[in-house]
């Protein structure tokens, strides 16, 4: 106990004081750049997704506009129709129930 100072600091803590700021940046920019990398691969991955993605939407937009402009031909011409048959009466409107009005007497005790 007598040949022991009390700031004696042990070999792990001594070999990582020694290690120069360079040394311990080493394999931390080494790590960065692999996630960089990973980082790219899935920026590409979503580029090629993005191309694939935007043929399929624009044939889907097609498909929908065509199917809509159908629907309207089949709605006008199915109007046109049934127009003659029609009862003028088939619009009605909601109008609101009039509200009684309630007697405020007062009961007399």
């Amino acid at each position: 106990m007598a040949n022991e100072t009390p700031n004696q600091e042990s070999p792990n803590q001594e070999s990582s004081i020694e290690e120069s700021p360079i040394e311990i940046a080493v394999p931390i920019i080494a790590q960065c750049r692999r996630e960089i990398a990973a980082g790219w691969t899935q920026v590409e991955a979503a580029r090629t997704e993005l191309k694939r993605t935007r043929v399929l939407h624009e044939r889907w937009s097609e498909l929908m506009k065509a199917a809509a402009a159908a629907a309207a031909a089949a709605t006008a011409s199915a109007s046109e129709e049934l127009s003659h048959d029609r009862p003028r009466s088939e619009g009605f409107v909601m109008v609101p129930a009039l509200k009684r009005r309630r007697s405020r007497r007062r009961s007399e005790s």
